[in-house]
């Protein structure tokens, strides 16, 4: 089994006419599933390839038209809340459902939440469509004292039996005396750097 990039790897290796004996074992998978007109040469331009939750390679046409893909996407998302099938989509807009599909990540899109806990985007450098999972707000937990107490561990990683309370006091002549000189050191030594 391939990851998607290694197989656009070998793919963009081969369209520059550089692939290397790896590269021949991914490329001869890809070759089996080109039909006419679709050459290295093209490779991204004319076709594009997805590997499938299962691992398998899929061939695709590559889409860049962002409007016509969001449309696409809204409609089979009522299509899918209906429970109507795809039959009515045009070949662009089936080949845009199997794109997204198989980006989608499981247990957080669906075309049920699309739009709202989801979208697709065209990437600006590669032009590759992409699915974008948006972030979701959770809603914030009221911290009770229990839990602070829960949270508090000794220096070595123990529970807290009963939370330490600093008690702050003035300090003595003496105290304040070394730390106004520890204060003067400090500035003398900045002073010179």
């Amino acid at each position: 089994m391939y990851s998607r990039s290694d197989v656009r790897h070998a793919c963009f290796r081969a369209k520059k006419n550089v692939a290397s004996e790896n590269n021949k074992i991914i490329l001869q998978q890809v070759e089996k599933l080109l039909i006419p007109g679709q050459r290295w040469d093209n490779f991204t331009k004319v076709w594009d390839l997805l590997v499938d939750k299962t691992g398998k390679i899929v061939i695709i046409k590559p889409e860049t038209d962002y409007d016509f893909v969001h449309s696409t996407c809204l409609e089979a998302s009522l299509y899918f809340r209906k429970n109507m099938g795809f039959d009515d989509f045009s070949d662009r807009q089936r080949n845009i459902v199997l794109i997204v599909e198989t980006l989608m990540l499981d247990n957080l899109m669906s075309w049920d939440n699309y739009g709202k806990a989801w979208g697709v985007e065209i990437e600006p450098v590669t032009n590759i469509l992409k699915t974008k999972l948006y972030n979701v707000t959770s809603k914030q937990v009221e911290v009770t004292p229990e839990m602070i107490t829960a949270s508090m561990k000794d220096a070595d990683g123990s529970p807290l039996s009963e939370p330490k309370v600093l008690e702050a006091k003035p300090m003595t002549p003496e105290q304040k005396e070394a730390f106004e000189e520890f204060l003067a050191r400090k500035n003398s030594q900045q002073v010179k750097e």
